[in-house]
């Protein structure tokens, strides 16, 4: 084994070898870690580029894209105005249509106006003349008038009553009120002649004063009687 003097004494007659190893290295590590540093950034700045060219390859098609989505968007938007329009036309035209499908009253304002009532065949006049009360029910009193420049030999009836829909009362669906409503199908054989009234009669039975509140007819007369011309 080498003495510990030795070794001491050895290293203090060359400390002045050993600074310039020290520094020879520490200078290597320094040019190799600037040429590093270099080469990463020259790499990192060729990267860039590709980068920025590629996105400036992709401009135009993010360009184009947004152009293709706003347009999608306004067609959408249009198609949806137009939709919004049908549909509001439709139910226009629907609630038109429907308007003088059905006469409708209430008991208590018998004898207060008349109705149009459309068909298939013509516009009749209607009106709801009285109630009378009776064991289970309730008979109805009516006038059709035909101011068509024609004759109906009978008509069909429809009626049906309930108790008034209320709105307010959302315990009770529209359709659920609708199917509660009793029905009847008459056929009267009267003679409608032009200009003129018609009275009928009819008897809804069972019929609570509470169900008497709506009351809605309908009418069709099919038979049509009218002078040949000369």
């Amino acid at each position: 084994m080498i003495p510990l003097e030795k070794i001491t004494a050895s290293i203090r007659d060359n400390v002045q070898l050993i600074k310039k190893i020290i520094v020879t290295v520490f200078s290597i590590l320094l040019i190799f870690t600037f040429i590093f540093t270099i080469c990463s950034n020259y790499s990192m700045a060729k990267r860039i580029a590709k980068l920025e060219n590629e996105l400036g390859s992709l401009s135009p098609s993010i360009d184009k894209f947004k152009e293709d989505n706003e347009k999608v968007v306004t067609e959408l938007t249009n198609f949806n105005d137009l939709k919004m329009k049908i549909l509001t036309d439709i139910a226009i035209t629907k609630l038109k249509l429907d308007q003088f499908s059905k006469a409708v009253f209430n008991a208590s304002d018998s004898g207060k106006g008349f109705a149009r009532l459309d068909s298939s065949t013509g516009m009749f006049f209607l009106i709801l003349d009285k109630t009378e009360q009776f064991s289970d029910g309730y008979k109805l009193y009516f006038r059709v008038g035909n101011p068509q420049n024609c004759v109906y030999n009978g008509y069909n009836i429809k009626i049906r009553w309930g108790k008034k829909y209320n709105r307010e009362d959302k315990t009770v669906s529209y359709e659920d009120w609708e199917k509660s409503l009793k029905s009847s199908d008459l056929s009267f054989q009267n003679i409608l002649i032009p200009g003129q009234w018609s009275n009928f009669e009819v008897m809804i039975s069972p019929a609570k004063p509470e169900e008497i509140e709506y009351i809605e007819v309908k009418i069709q007369a099919e038979q049509i009687s009218m002078q040949k011309s000369e």
